[in-house]
């Protein structure tokens, strides 16, 4: 079989998985045939998604595209072809299509595959250079039962690469003037109330929390740059609160990692800044994420440790973070007062701290008694609704007045 002589461009394939693959080897090793492949139809051009072709190669790729003009799909969908040609050589149209003695097509068998709403997705077809009398509409029959299999791979692709549409769209929106903004809960000195910095929290529009939106902003390669946005709105608040208190802003590794954060932190008061890292986030490389940390604790920016005890692997990552700050997770502040097992815990932690120069937030404050065993237990720092729910900047005057 000889390469076919056609202009071949690249396209990205859509991502439908190796059952495709498999289901196009089981009909090409089935039938007979010499190729097997998925086509999508975009824009006139027939555009290769998976192909089975062992010793073809050449032929075609995934990603590979023909104009629609010059292949027999369009034929076969408006009925002037068959789905399956045991010989070429009888239908003069196909005789009289340069891809037959190009390649060259002796049989062909070719089906459409439709999208969930009813429309023409692409072919799955299966083809060889020497005719094929021993095929049947029985085994055509057969071949549209893989084609359904195919079929409802590619739908959930294509529901999954709409799923992914959606998402960027959103993240569009968010990331535009006024998209989201950012609210400040104050964290205060549990003896005096004290406040000492403010964490910044992300809102969105709509009704996803703000960690559905980080997650999605993960999926789709964005989650950078959706947190340095968040950082940076954070960062602008900075100069609106009082002389000398810090502002905390969570950071992913993968964006500490990354070198964004230091780039975005470059002429601020590093002395006010805590970037704080979550627990339930995976570490890929720690070397990379300590070094990172480093270049940040070099211009004076100090690091939290956010939500510890929430995790299995906390006490490794904190020994190899090696925290300013402990932020203790809310499920173990929540009726602490109640609660020995919580209180040997934290005492356990706190006593860490204190041995490894840190200092402790606890984190979901909601009463008066919660916050006594805290502070009674060693506990520097409180967060919580006890002291102030988040706030917008415009309200922080107020609050303070308030408070003291």
């Amino acid at each position: 079989m000889a390469p076919l002589p056609l202009p071949l461009t690249l396209a990205a394939p859509v991502q439908s998985g190796d059952t495709v693959d498999i289901i196009l080897d089981t009909v090409r090793s089935h039938f007979d045939m010499e190729v097997a492949y998925l086509s999508e139809i975009v824009d006139g051009m027939s555009v290769f998604r998976a192909v089975s072709a062992p010793g073809f190669e050449a032929v075609a790729g995934p990603g590979s595209e023909i104009p629609l003009s010059q292949v027999y799909c369009q034929h076969i969908l408006e009925g002037r072809l068959p789905n399956l040609i045991t010989d070429t050589s009888k239908y003069p149209l196909a005789v009289s299509m340069p891809i037959t003695q190009h390649l060259p097509i002796g049989a062909h068998m070719s089906l459409p595959v439709y999208r969930e709403d009813g429309s023409v997705y692409g072919m799955f077809c299966c083809l060889r250079s020497t005719p094929h009398p021993d095929l049947t509409e029985r085994d055509l029959s057969v071949m549209e039962t893989f084609a359904g299999l195919a079929a409802g791979q590619i739908n959930d692709s294509l529901r999954r690469r709409a799923e992914l549409a959606d998402i960027n769209r959103r993240l569009d929106l968010a990331l535009g003037e006024s998209g989201f903004k950012v609210v400040l809960q104050p964290v205060v000195d549990l003896e005096t109330r004290k406040p000492i910095k403010f964490e910044a929290l992300s809102r969105f529009p709509g009704e996803r929390t703000p960690d559905v939106w980080f997650e999605e902003a993960r999926q789709v390669g964005r989650q950078v740059e959706l947190e340095i946005a968040a950082i940076e709105k954070s960062l602008a608040l900075l100069d609106r609160l009082p002389p000398g208190v810090a502002i905390g802003f969570n950071a992913s590794p993968q964006t500490i990692a990354s070198g964004a954060l230091l780039a975005a932190v470059s002429g601020m008061a590093p002395d006010r800044l805590v970037v704080e890292i979550t627990e339930h986030d995976v570490v890929e490389d720690y070397d990379k994420l300590a070094s990172a940390l480093q270049s940040l604790r070099q211009i004076g920016v100090r690091i939290a440790a956010d939500d510890v005890g929430a995790g299995f692997s906390g006490l490794i990552a904190l020994l190899r973070m090696q925290p300013d700050i402990l932020k203790l997770d809310i499920e173990l502040v929540r009726d602490i007062d109640n609660n020995l097992a919580k209180q040997s815990l934290v005492l356990g932690m706190v006593d860490f701290a204190r041995h490894t120069g840190a200092i402790t937030i606890a984190e979901g404050v909601e009463t008066e008694e919660e916050r006594t065993t805290l502070s009674r237990l060693g506990v520097n720092l409180g967060q919580g609704y006890l002291f102030a729910r988040p706030m917008d900047i415009g309200d922080i005057q107020g609050w303070m007045k308030q408070s003291a």
